[in-house]
C-alpha cells in the first residue's frame, strides 16, 4: 500500500501523539517510521482482507435483497 507524502507525515504524527500519551516518552522520527513500516508489512493484509470480507457480505445480501424484488415482480 502506498500512501501519499502528506498521509504518511499524519500517521508518523498520530504514531508519535499516541507513543508519548502511553509512554510518556518521546518516539523519534526514525522509530516513528520503524513502526509504521512494521504495521503496515504486518497489519495491512489482514486489514485489507477484513474490508474485502465485509464488503462482499453486503454486496451478498444486497444481491439477495434485489433477487428477492425482482421475484416479487415476476409476471405469473
Amino acid at each position: 500500500m502506498n500512501l501519499t507524502r502528506t498521509q504518511k507525515k499524519e500517521l508518523l504524527e498520530k504514531l508519535q501523539s499516541y507513543y508519548f500519551d502511553a509512554n510518556h516518552e518521546q518516539l523519534g522520527l526514525i522509530g516513528a517510521e520503524n513502526l509504521l513500516t512494521f504495521f503496515m508489512n504486518e497489519c495491512a493484509q489482514l486489514i485489507y482482507n477484513q474490508a474485502l470480507k465485509d464488503a462482499r457480505f453486503v454486496v451478498e445480501r444486497q444481491f439477495s435483497s434485489l433477487e428477492e424484488e425482482l421475484g416479487v415482480l415476476e409476471k405469473r
